[in-house]
């Protein structure tokens, strides 16, 4: 990590602690960073410069690591693999690009801000620009100038400044498998909502007190042998499932940090004028019927097995193939170790919109599938082989997902397809 002070060489500027200088003044110049263009167009390096400045100032040097960056900037989980998910040190490091090519444009002022290389601490220095002396200014007259030098510079820096902006600004391949869904006022994003049913009061208080006492009690059947169904209460579009929710979570984080708005709905609340209206992102498989319908005639797609009591991802050029399956996954709590994952982004001819799909056969792959679309180091993995133009195709990502004590692991593609 970087230290509090900086010792800078005679043309950079004096190194300060944070402490020595008025609030004000290290605010005003923060506001004017944030308001050039080099910062409005990251709200992600916006977020990230300002909390580490506001940290500095405070004195919570302790909390400028990668870990509490990730959890109190980018809102992961407090024990996330730093190592799997790279956030904190990719956005320093664009900070620190941001930050360059900023005070390259502006020019000198009293205060500069940097963030040193292998460092999460930003430091503060003020500008020492040295005023010539009465002597030097006049010894030195106009046919003592280097033109050529000054005519140099003015046609370097404006290619400098082109090839950094391309650089700095150029959209990552995340944001560009999202561009064709962020286009219009928000995004509709269309959950699966599973049929389950609840017994009136008087029959699950029996139910549950049976259920409750498991193998502790002596009694071997329940004191129920049948449910007459009119005890049966179909709770048909009133839940969503856990993890599709999760999944859900992460694209709201990722569309807000994008300015996107989100129009959430049941899938048996949306109709097909709905979808007409707005691109889409269908979340859950086998619990969403417009996943089911939307991507059964793609080369892969969801299927049952009703012999084997299989749920499979089938591929359509090897219809014979079982590869991508689970036997017995439902209930949900079943001990699964392996789970695999559907992920299309394609323009339908049905809806004449974008449409994107994020469906597991369990719900450890419908987790691994929003990881997928919202982590850049695991979504490149997924173009080693892909096209040039990728981004303007179709495609679909098949992914494995292992699972350790209920808990899904990072998503690997075993499969792509672009068109």
């Amino acid at each position: 990590m970087g230290s509090l002070e900086h010792t800078p060489s005679a043309s950079e500027g004096v190194g300060a602690r944070w402490s020595d200088l008025p609030r004000g003044e290290i605010f005003v110049e923060l506001d004017r960073i944030l308001e050039s263009h080099h910062f409005r167009t990251s709200k992600k390096c916006s977020h990230f410069l300002r909390y580490i400045v506001e940290a500095a100032v405070e004195g919570r040097f302790d909390c400028l690591k990668e870990r509490s960056l990730g959890v109190e900037v980018f809102d992961r989980e407090p024990r996330y693999d730093t190592n799997h998910d790279p956030i904190v040190r990719g956005t320093a490091g664009e900070v620190r690009k941001r930050l360059a090519q900023y005070y390259l444009d502006a020019g000198p002022g009293e205060l500069r801000f940097s963030l040193p290389p292998g460092s999460y601490i930003p430091e503060i220095h003020y500008s020492t620009v040295e005023r010539p002396t009465e002597a030097q200014v006049l010894t030195k007259s106009p046919k003592h100038r280097n033109w050529f030098a000054i005519i140099g510079i003015g046609l370097v820096v404006p290619i400098i400044l082109a090839v950094g902006s391309w650089v700095f600004l150029r959209p990552t391949p995340v944001e560009r498998f999202w561009a064709p869904v962020l286009t219009g006022k928000a995004v509709l994003v269309c959950m699966g909502q599973p049929q389950f049913y609840i017994f009136h009061s008087d029959t699950a208080r029996v139910l549950n007190s049976w259920f409750a006492r498991g193998s502790d009690s002596h009694q071997k059947s329940p004191p129920i042998a049948s449910v007459p169904v009119d005890q049966i209460v179909p709770m048909w579009g009133s839940s969503v499932a856990l993890a599709d929710a999760q999944a859900f979570s992460r694209l709201v984080n990722f569309f807000a940090r994008k300015g996107q708005q989100v129009d959430l709905r049941g899938d048996r609340s949306v109709s097909l004028s709905d979808l007409r209206g707005e691109p889409s992102v269908f979340i859950g498989a086998f619990d969403n019927d417009w996943t089911l319908n939307l991507a059964g005639e793609l080369r892969f797609y969801f299927d049952t097995g009703e012999q084997t009591h299989a749920q499979i991802i089938r591929d359509r050029q090897r219809p014979a193939a079982t590869d991508w399956k689970l036997v017995d996954a439902w209930p949900p709590g079943k001990d699964i170790s392996e789970d695999y994952a559907l992920v299309t982004r394609v323009a339908n001819r049905t809806t004449e919109r974008t449409i994107v799909i994020l469906g597991g056969i369990a719900q450890y792959g419908t987790e691994a599938a929003a990881e997928f679309v919202t982590n850049p180091t695991y979504f490149e993995r997924a173009l080693v082989h892909a096209p040039k133009d990728w981004y303007r195709r179709n495609m679909q990502i098949v992914l494995s997902t292992r699972v350790l004590s209920g808990v899904s692991g990072p998503p690997t593609v075993v499969a792509a397809y672009f068109w």
